[in-house]
């Protein structure tokens, strides 16, 4: 009953329930990071076709890039993409970066790539979106660190700054590999690798 007003009351729920929102994911980010952490989440070690895992998860996220006027373009440049691995963790570490790509690119394209290099399988996410700068780059893996270069549209939506650290984690849980480079202004491209599954 403090507030009377309703639009003023309505500024007000709508903020207490982004914040909300945003305390739930961060909540949930400290618990999955604290497991991995501790060793206790386990990965599956099971056969995965990344490039069928990879272009489903392409296809579930085409929407929202598309409120972005950006689309998602997937790229298979070998048969070959079969990896040891865990299909959930391998689909949570490509959602996120695609969710993070999504964020930082308007009116632009995302290419999502599978390719063979020697023993292993590379997966890259590029985007041509606002870009990393280098002092911020060094930092992306560091626990609760937000990139300040945010698109103004994407100022409310705060991550938890644990995303990247958990991606990290979880490729390296499945004996993978991961690298970033990115540009301010022209985009970021990640790379991970995974060794190949070898088939007795």
């Amino acid at each position: 009953g403090i507030v009377r007003d309703k639009v003023l009351m309505d500024r007000y729920l709508d903020t207490i329930y982004n914040q909300t929102l945003h305390m739930a994911r961060l909540v949930d980010d400290l618990l999955v990071l604290s497991r991995l952490e501790s060793g206790n989440i386990t990965v599956e070690k099971l056969p995965v076709n990344l490039a069928v895992l990879a272009q489903g998860v392409v296809l579930s996220m085409e929407a929202a890039a598309s409120s972005n006027n950006t689309s998602i373009e997937f790229h298979k440049k070998t048969e070959n993409a079969v990896v040891i691995g865990d299909a959930d963790r391998m689909e949570q570490i490509i959602r996120n970066l695609l969710k993070n790509a999504i964020r930082a690119t308007e009116n632009g394209v995302i290419k999502v790539g599978i390719a063979a290099a020697q023993s292993d399988v590379v997966l890259t996410i590029e985007d041509n979106g606002i870009g990393i700068a280098p002092e911020d780059l060094r930092h992306i893996w560091d626990r609760f660190y937000r990139v300040k270069n945010r698109r103004a549209s994407q100022v409310q939506d705060n991550g938890s700054g644990l995303g990247l650290v958990i991606v990290k984690k979880l490729v390296q849980l499945q004996g993978g590999s991961i690298d970033v480079s990115s540009q301010l202004g022209e985009g970021t491209a990640f790379k991970i690798v995974f060794p190949a599954f070898k088939q007795k």
